[in-house]
C-alpha cells in the first residue's frame, strides 16, 4: 500500500513560490530539471527553498548521490519486510512530489539496502553501527559514484548516519495499514525507522538522569525514531547540523510527530 495522500486543502506552499519550484514549473514539458538548470542556491536563499542544504551541497560539489543506507535486522516475515520497504519508497517519493521536486531529486536518490540473515539477524544498534562504519570506510568512486573520493564527502549524511530497521519498526507498517483501512481515525499512525549515528558510542552522551532507553540514561542516545515520510527532511537537516542538536527527539518519541510514540519494550 501507499501512504494516505494529504487532504486536498493542504497547500504545499502558501505565499511566495520557491525559486527552485518556479524554475521546475517553467521547464518545457518532457524536459527534466537538473541541478545545473535550476537556480544555484546561495546563503540568502536557504530559508526559502525546499531541502535547500542538500541541494546546495550537490550543486557545489561533484558528489550528487543522497539517501541513507538501510540495514535490516529482522528476518521473521519476508512479506512484511517487502511491504515495509515498498511503503518506505512510496512515502519518500510522495513527499518529494508534494513539494514538486521529485523530478529533480529522485534521479539522485540511492536506495542502498543491506540484508544478511547470517550476520544481521537480531543485530543490535551497536553491531549495525560497526557494520556501517566498515561500509563507509570502503567509500569509492566505483561503488558510490563521481566525487565520492573527495575528503568532504565523508561528512555528508549518507556516510555519517544510517537507517536501522528492527521488528518494532516493521510492526509500525501493520499498525498503519490497520489504522488506514479502518478509516484513519484518531491519532495518526506512523511508519517508523531508526536514524543511527555512526559516531556515538552505545552509552550515548550528554546530561545524565533521563529515563533509561536500552540501557542509556544520557540525553542523547545516539539514535532517533523518525517517520519514513520525513526522511528527506531529516537528510536535509543533517546536512547542516548533527542529530543531537535542538531538533533531536529522544526515544520513544518519534520525529516529527507530537503525539505518536513507540513502545518502550
Amino acid at each position: 500500500m501507499r501512504p494516505i495522500p494529504p487532504p486536498p486543502w493542504l497547500m504545499n506552499y502558501a505565499g511566495k513560490i520557491p525559486s527552485i519550484v518556479t524554475s521546475i514549473r517553467q521547464h518545457p514539458e518532457g524536459v527534466a530539471p537538473t541541478l545545473e538548470s535550476i537556480p544555484q542556491l546561495n546563503t540568502s536563499m536557504m530559508k526559502c527553498e525546499p531541502l535547500s542544504s542538500m541541494i546546495r551541497d550537490m550543486q557545489e560539489t561533484g558528489f550528487k548521490r543522497w539517501g541513507f543506507v538501510i540495514f535490516r535486522s529482522a528476518y521473521t516475515d519476508e512479506s512484511q519486510w517487502k511491504s515495509y520497504i515498498e511503503f518506505f519508497k512510496a512515502a519518500v517519493e510522495d513527499d518529494l512530489k508534494f513539494y514538486e521536486i521529485s523530478t529533480l531529486l529522485m534521479p539522485h536518490l540511492e536506495w542502498t539496502i543491506i540484508e544478511d540473515h547470517e550476520t544481521l539477524n537480531n543485530a543490535s544498534k551497536q553491531e549495525v553501527r560497526e557494520r556501517f562504519s566498515q561500509w563507509t570506510a570502503e567509500r569509492s568512486v566505483e561503488r558510490d559514484g563521481p566525487g565520492a573520493e573527495e575528503p568532504f564527502v565523508e561528512k555528508r549524511p549518507r556516510f555519517q548516519y544510517c537507517i536501522y530497521v528492527d521488528q518494532k519498526c516493521l510492526d509500525t507498517f501493520d499498525q498503519y495499514k490497520a489504522w488506514a483501512e479502518s478509516g484513519a481515525e484518531g491519532i495518526m499512525k506512523e511508519v517508523v525507522c531508526v536514524i543511527l549515528d555512526k559516531n556515538c558510542k552505545k552509552s550515548g552522551r550528554g546530561s545524565r538522569g533521563f529515563p533509561r532507553v536500552e540501557g542509556c540514561k544520557k540525553e542523547y542516545t545516539g539514535w532517533m525514531y523518525t517517520s519514513v515520510d520525513s526522511i528527506s527532511d531529516v537528510y536535509n537537516r543533517l546536512s547542516f547540523e548533527d542529530l543531537a542538536d535542538h531538533d533531536y527527539r529522544r526515544p520513544p518519541e518519534v520525529w516529527p510527530s507530537i503525539e505518536f510514540v513507540m513502545p518502550i519494550v
